[in-house]
């Protein structure tokens, strides 16, 4: 099973919130054959919201450390689709196809571009995101699963 992981499925993996422990157990359940697709993005969206909740308090320095160590660690088995001037052009062809009506914004354009991309080549079984917003998006594609609803 393929699943796209946007950088707020991510977080729940290695960050305490509201939905981790509902997911963790949702991808532990699944088969061995896990494959996790995401883009090269989410790696700098990762680290700018967890030093957010670091200078919020949500999370130690100690802890914020490991979980970068960690997911470093991790990041290397993912399929990492790299934002080059194709995934571009496909984030620009989203953005005018659905920017108005959805208010499609240019980070989630990247990530929606990439999970497209990828689909071409390994099929993408489910989106999974936790905004809300931006799933009502992706679900015109894919099918979805937001981590705080299962």
């Amino acid at each position: 099973m393929n699943l796209f992981l946007d950088t707020s499925a991510v977080i729940k993996v290695y960050h305490q919130e509201k939905g981790t422990n509902e997911f963790t157990k949702y991808l532990s359940e699944l088969s061995e054959d896990l494959f996790f697709t995401t883009s090269d993005i989410t790696k700098v969206e990762l680290h700018s919201a967890l030093l957010k909740k670091h200078r919020m308090k949500e999370i130690n320095q100690k802890d914020l450390s490991e979980v970068f160590q960690l997911f470093d660690k991790d990041f290397q088995k993912f399929n990492v689709i790299s934002v080059d001037n194709f995934i571009k052009n496909i984030a620009i062809q989203l953005l005018d196809n659905l920017g108005l009506k959805f208010g499609l914004r240019t980070l989630d354009s990247l990530q929606l571009a990439s999970a497209i991309f990828s689909n071409n080549f390994s099929k993408i079984d489910y989106f999974i995101s936790s905004d809300k917003k931006f799933l009502n998006i992706a679900k015109e594609i894919f099918q979805i699963i937001n981590p705080e609803e299962l």
